[in-house]
């Protein structure tokens, strides 16, 4: 089939080469055939749709991406033959948020079908398919479109026959192929924009209010699928006030199928904006329009105080607009260079999270310390979502290490009872439990790990917590109200907003008797009976009886050591019980900042070697632990060769300080404290500090049969 396809296109004049080229799926075909006879592989592979297919098509490249023109697929599943073009959905969206899609469908012969779907195809009227797109958008589905002919896969057909349905369709679809590839070279051409203002790192500071501050970029990482994004960090002498990164896209997966960039500060998203604004003829001013809607301001005063405070710094604005730079299209530059533009960009979110009070940035006279505040939320309704798919996408493109079997694990425990969710997660300390509650409740509405998500609480347990007003709160007869406590306002809030899940964490959940402080919640979604509150009839804003509501999560951290309790049987036959005790530092490490990488490899081997030689006796140390080392020793390594330590003093030193500190026990820690220090003594050159506590942790345990780090 694929040499029937080559001779065709042969016909069509396309130069095949590195812009055209033809891809098959005679390789993956092939091997599936020879596994389906192999008695090994042969009962696994009956049932399989792998091999059920076959495709050979034609496509362009145009920078990284990949357009399919023309497509020969033979489907085995429902026994039909298709010619058709493949097209992703985002064409179609951009068509439609510009008002072309009619000019496009028009373009279709009215005989070909517009199909969509993998396994089973489903079929799209023209006159259906904007409604169809529309249907796709907030959901997040994003199907691929074959347009096309479809016959039976039945009978003899030879090649002169099946020449003529290609040559029907590659004319047929001429004029759509035409404005497929004009979108596809307005994208580049946006993406071309964005990546001049990506490769800019060497904005080192910014003076804001009258007052200079540091700037950290970070190098540029792949984000998703749809582009890269790239972290910054604003300090202040050697105190960060704030970090945030910027995302340049090819398209926004939720809410334009546009390039757009994307710049997050202070926990929210304080600048969204379509890179094609600046196309066109000539020189173009990039304008931006600005809207602020915080729940609990003045969003009128909040966006003339951002207009007056841009203005103050040299960028030109309007009522409602700002511009960052102006766009030569002849040339493809900014006229004000990229350096500048990048910075613009950066002080104009910095100025818009203050002016919201997200971040707070003193001027030069102010003499308080800086300090941070929680963002208002963000304009736009928050739609939960558990599709665990979608979910497990944002997580595993985080910049945390979690495997997909505890991602799974956890979302199986939160949802698959109905009316109940309570989960403990349990595990060696730094292990990312606290984290990955977070990510977890971020991801249900579609939220980055550092957006602020007004439907997930951290509430740490307090030791002297010994009964239910500890989470509900009481009557307080001195003051004749009713005082109340973030649990409870949760609870109040996920009443009031029933289609919401409301996350809680009680973070470190046993360093107090769990079941003095939490058995009349966990009776209460047993029995689905309401808990007494109060009995006071002037008291308006506290009902008397709560009913907890099932959109309620609550999840729990706990520690094992002597500072904690165990956790009663009562608790643990109503809850889910994880353990996160094993980590990949494999993963851990792809994910670390690329200019770390280069400098602390050799480190970062080392300590996973001593990470293994740990787990083994069940004293390994997690990712905080291996994270917050390895950031001091490249902090020394930025210290430069005059004043840095050397690296195998500076190895010593975090070991010490980060790894030995929790060595404690009996004459079963012996074979591990040999093992360590056999280690210590063949990678650590000279004294070293570590080997020292070692040794004498060793002398200790010969003589008292017992020892600890600390003396």
């Amino acid at each position: 089939m694929k040499e029937v396809f080559e001779r065709f296109i042969k016909t069509t004049d396309i130069p095949i080469g590195e812009e055209y080229y033809i891809r098959g799926y005679d390789t993956t075909l092939t091997t599936t055939y020879h596994d389906s006879r192999n008695p090994a592989h042969a009962e696994k592979k009956k049932n399989s749709d792998i091999g059920r297919k076959y495709f050979v098509g034609l496509y362009k490249k145009t920078g990284d991406k990949e357009t399919n023109l023309l497509m020969l697929e033979l489907n085995g599943i429902d026994q039909s033959l298709l010619i058709h073009a493949e097209v992703s959905f985002i064409p179609f969206w951009s068509w439609l948020r510009s008002g072309e899609i009619k000019q496009v469908l028009h373009t279709i012969p009215e005989s070909y079908s517009i199909l969509t779907g993998w396994r089973e195809k489903s079929s799209v009227g023209k006159h259906d398919i904007e409604d169809f797109i529309k249907s796709c958008i907030k959901p997040r589905k994003r199907p691929s479109f074959q347009l096309g002919k479809t016959l039976p896969l039945e009978g003899k057909m030879d090649e002169y026959e099946l020449n003529g349905y290609l040559e029907e369709v590659w004319g047929g679809l001429s004029e759509f192929r035409n404005l497929l590839l004009q979108e596809i070279e307005i994208g580049q051409k946006a993406m071309t924009a964005l990546q001049q203002l990506s490769v800019v790192r060497d904005i080192e500071e910014t003076r804001l209010l009258g007052r200079t501050y540091s700037v950290e970029i970070s190098s540029v990482e792949n984000y998703k699928s749809q582009g890269k994004r790239q972290a910054f960090q604003i300090n202040d002498g050697d105190q960060m006030i704030t970090k945030g990164h910027i995302d340049f896209l090819d398209y926004h997966d939720k809410n334009s199928p546009y390039q757009t960039i994307v710049v997050k500060a202070a926990g929210g998203n304080q600048i969204f904006t379509n890179a094609r604004e600046i196309l066109g003829y000539g020189s173009k001013e990039w304008w931006i329009k600005k809207l602020f809607a915080t729940q609990k301001m003045d969003n009128q005063e909040i966006k003339t105080l951002a207009m007056d405070l841009l203005e103050e710094h040299g960028i030109k604005v309007d009522d409602h607009s700002y511009c960052v730079g102006t766009y030569d299209n002849e040339s493809q530059t900014f006229e004000e260079g990229a350096h500048q533009v990048k910075k613009n960009f950066i002080d104009s979110a910095l100025l818009f999270a203050h002016a919201r009070q997200a971040v707070e940035l003193p001027t030069v006279n102010e003499e308080s310390e800086i300090v941070s505040e929680e963002s208002e939320n963000d304009t736009e309704s928050l739609d939960p979502n558990f599709r665990f798919t979608e979910i497990y996408e944002m997580i595993d493109n985080s910049q945390f290490t979690f495997s997909k079997s505890i991602v799974r694990d956890l979302h199986l425990n939160l949802t698959a009872l109905d009316d109940k969710h309570f989960v403990v997660l349990s595990g060696i300390s730094g292990t990312g439990k606290t984290q990955l509650c977070r990510l977890y409740a971020n991801a249900v509405y579609g939220l980055e790990y550092e957006s602020d998500n007004p439907y997930f609480s951290i509430i740490p347990v307090r030791p002297d917590w010994t009964d239910a007003s500890s989470l509900f709160g009481y009557y307080s007869s001195f003051e004749k109200r009713y005082v109340k406590t973030e649990f409870l306002n949760v609870i109040l809030n996920a009443l009031k907003e029933r289609e919401k899940p409301h996350f809680i964490l009680l973070d470190e959940m046993n360093l107090a008797r769990v079941e003095y402080y939490l058995s009349d919640y966990l009776s209460a979604v047993e029995s689905r009976k309401e808990i007494p509150l109060h009995q006071d009839d002037h008291v308006t804003d506290v009902p008397q009886k709560l009913l907890i509501p099932p959109n309620v999560y609550i999840l729990g951290t706990i520690n094992v050591d002597e500072t904690t309790h165990s956790i009663s049987d009562k608790v643990l036959d109503r809850a889910f019980v994880m353990t996160l005790s094993d980590v990949d530092f494999t993963s851990f490490w792809e994910r670390v900042d690329r200019d770390m990488k280069e400098a602390m490899n050799q480190e970062f081997h080392l300590l996973q070697e001593l990470h293994t030689t740990l787990a083994r006796h069940e004293l390994h140390f997690g990712y905080r632990t291996m994270g917050e080392m390895l950031q001091k020793l490249y902090a020394n390594h930025q210290l430069g060769f005059d004043d840095a330590m050397d690296s195998s003093e500076a190895l010593d030193g975090v070991i010490a300080e980060k790894v030995l500190t929790k060595i404690r026990g009996d004459e079963r820690i012996s074979d591990m404290l040999q093992e360590l220090s056999d280690w210590l003594s063949r990678k650590l050159e000279g004294s070293s500090v570590s080997l020292n506590h070692v040794k004498r942790m060793q002398g200790e345990l010969e003589y008292y049969g017992a020892t600890q780090f600390w003396r």
